[in-house]
């Protein structure tokens, strides 16, 4: 039986396209869901994509990876996704994809910071301040939200904020603003030496990248 509704059997055709929760998506994406003569989902697709353009077509595609990924997180994680959630994380992956994509930077194979892609916190060098960024979505609330830890080169707290972004539900661009925010915050405290650490991949291409910054949040923005 499919493991979201619990009344019909759990198809990749059910679960993408004929389940309730997958109809409220494809409702969101106002895309039709009823291809006539469609048994299988291969036609279903096919259906749908025809005449469509490149960018209607990876949105629909990404959708169903999402409706795909929610249903594998309920069964392996026993976590239930929201419609809401299933929506904006198309976004998200589009975003990443797009910025991944973008010829206008690159982020280099090595570290060039010590601590770069460490999985553990590490302590920045002496008489250096480092500022910890971490961006989440409230999509029940309709915002974005980040919290932000300073500490010294000894490890000891220093200070730490957090900061609100109305409709703000795109993460990478709730991730670069919780950057922003940790600059200009230090700016503020005097602090003359520091370094920002963020675990978002996407936002650490954007820095890196040779394109002019107002550009670069601009793209994310959009998506």
């Amino acid at each position: 039986m499919c493991p979201v509704c619990n009344e019909a059997a759990d198809t990749i055709m059910h679960i993408l396209v004929q389940c309730k929760i997958a109809k409220a998506c494809w409702q969101v994406f106002n895309a039709g869901t009823n291809i006539e003569g469609a048994l299988k989902f291969i036609d279903w697709l096919a259906g749908i994509l025809e005449g469509q353009s490149k960018n209607s077509k990876a949105k629909i595609l990404t959708l169903c990876w999402s409706i795909w990924r929610s249903r594998n997180d309920l069964v392996w994680h026993n976590k239930r996704w929201t419609i809401l959630r299933i929506v904006a994380k198309v976004w998200e992956y589009l975003s990443q994809w797009n910025a991944a994509q973008n010829r206008g930077y690159s982020v280099p194979l090595i570290p060039t910071v010590e601590g770069d892609e460490a999985t553990t916190w590490v302590k920045p060098q002496h008489d250096t301040v480092k500022i910890t960024v971490d961006a989440s979505i409230f999509q029940n609330l309709g915002m974005a939200g980040a919290g932000i830890v300073a500490r010294n080169h000894d490890g000891h707290l220093i200070l730490a904020k957090s900061i609100c972004s109305p409709d703000v539900m795109n993460p990478t661009l709730a991730e670069a603003m919780a950057v922003k925010e940790a600059l200009s915050w230090a700016m503020e405290m005097g602090w003359s030496s520091i370094t920002v650490e963020s675990d978002c991949m996407v936002v650490i291409q954007l820095i890196w990248s040779s394109t002019p910054m107002r550009s670069r949040l601009g793209m994310v923005a959009e998506e």
